[in-house]
């Protein structure tokens, strides 16, 4: 889902900041991003508004689009064939 090698002059984000997008964008709340990735949930929120900022997002749902838009995350418009079919 992550778009590396990005050559735009859009934002850039560090490795910490983007695995952190790719979750949020995966919709995990900010404890279980913090479970998964090791750091407290406090961390995981400064990442998130870091990485909000730099996109000059309004909020967490805007930064997504954001990240789509720039190129930094890869929507996929394919669903899985068990997703699709229950």
């Amino acid at each position: 889902m992550l778009q590396h090698g990005n050559f735009s002059n859009g934002p850039v984000l560090t490795l910490r900041e983007s695995e952190i997008l790719e979750f949020v964008a995966q919709g995990l709340s900010t404890k279980e991003v913090a479970l998964l990735v090791g750091i407290a949930p406090r961390t995981v929120d400064r990442h998130v508004e870091n990485v909000r900022l730099k996109l000059r997002a309004k909020n967490r749902t805007h930064m997504i689009a954001c990240a789509v838009m720039e190129g930094l995350l890869d929507v996929d418009r394919n669903p899985p064939e068990e997703a699709v079919n229950g």
